[in-house]
């Protein structure tokens, strides 16, 4: 069968996209198609047969990178979708090359993406490389994440949870972590031009960094239909910020979706300030997304967070243009140099 890719435009292309998203991706939620291909800066791609009928879809999400002191235009590879009926890898990876015909045009530089298991393999045999698993941090907070599993009645549980939870608290790591004198912490929802300034610091000290503005951010978490985020911010005398972690809650797990500093010395603290606050507000764990430098695996470590798997990997593929030029493909292909949390992905929790 003969199938044609064509840009689609997000507005004529509205009702073919959430027909296609409703039979493979019934979980999306209502305002992600105007969130992402209205409000942001995704487009989108349609997949027709002969007659004209529309059996598939994918999407770039644009997202600029500072790396290695240069602009890099990045786009995620996002919506990848195929009705059953037409699951051949013939228009899949036709789908999955519309990002890769936009690194050849020179539209951006790079494209990267999270794929699943069942989507892997196309993405690799379509010319990305794997620069490995994308990391999923837990960090129990309480003890009923495991009496839960047993079949014990629910006032035992609880009964037992209110014995064992105080001594988890008091031995956990964060305790043993002072808040620095020369800091404050403070909650906020919006962001202002603060978190520009701190964008702006902290820049030179990431290899690779997503851009992270102030309207960036607020599009992301702000506006996001998915879940309500707040920011938790470490400040110094002046007001000016040191770090920031962006939070949102789902049930009982608070998962921290974005964390930047512009000096990684004050991460440990703002990530024990960070498990704190979850705490207070009886979240039973902590779950944070991460690709990129050691020592912030190191840290999460000393913080007692258990890596775990996430079931995606972090592929990347770099058009002949930017790999003829300063930094070298081999710059990027090294996990080290990245900073990827929640705010380098289209999708939340």
């Amino acid at each position: 069968m003969a199938y044609t890719i064509v840009p689609s435009d997000a507005a004529s292309a509205r009702e073919a996209v959430l027909e296609l998203w409703r039979r493979n991706f019934p979980e999306a939620p209502a305002g992600r198609y105007a969130w992402l291909y209205e409000s942001g800066q995704a487009a989108g791609f349609l997949l027709h047969t002969g007659d004209g009928l529309a059996v598939g879809a994918s999407g770039i999400m644009r997202r600029d990178f500072r790396a290695f002191g240069k602009v890099v235009r990045g786009g995620q590879s996002i919506d990848l979708n195929v009705n059953r009926e037409h699951r051949l890898a013939g228009p899949a990876r036709k789908l999955q090359h519309t990002v890769m015909d936009a690194v050849a045009a020179g539209e951006i530089d790079l494209a990267y993406g999270f794929p699943n298991r069942q989507s892997e393999a196309v993405v690799r045999r379509s010319g990305y490389q794997t620069l490995g698993e994308l990391g999923r941090w837990v960090k129990p907070l309480s003890s009923r994440l495991a009496l839960d599993r047993w079949s014990w009645p629910t006032w035992l549980r609880r009964g037992v949870a209110g014995v064992l939870d105080p001594c988890l608290r008091w031995t956990s790591p964060e305790t043993r972590i002072r808040r620095p004198r020369d800091s404050h912490f403070l909650e906020v929802e919006a962001f202002d031009a603060r978190f520009d300034r701190l964008w702006e610091a902290a820049a030179p000290h990431w290899p690779i960094l997503g851009e992270r503005t102030s309207e960036y951010l607020t599009w992301r978490f702000s506006r996001c239909p998915d879940m309500s985020y707040r920011a938790m911010c470490a400040a110094d005398s002046r007001g000016e910020l040191l770090g920031y972690v962006i939070y949102g809650h789902r049930g009982e797990t608070a998962f921290a979706a974005d964390f930047l500093v512009a000096d990684l010395r004050h991460l440990e603290p703002l990530l024990a300030e960070f498990l704190r606050l979850a705490r207070r507000r009886r979240a039973h764990k902590v779950v944070v997304l991460h690709f990129g430098r050691p020592e912030v695996a190191r840290t999460l470590e000393r913080l007692g967070f258990w890596r775990r798997p996430s079931g995606r990997k972090v592929m990347l593929y770099i058009g002949p243009a930017q790999g003829e030029s300063a930094p070298s493909v081999s710059s990027f292909a090294d996990p080290a140099n990245w900073h990827l949390t929640g705010a380098d992905i289209d999708t939340d929790g």
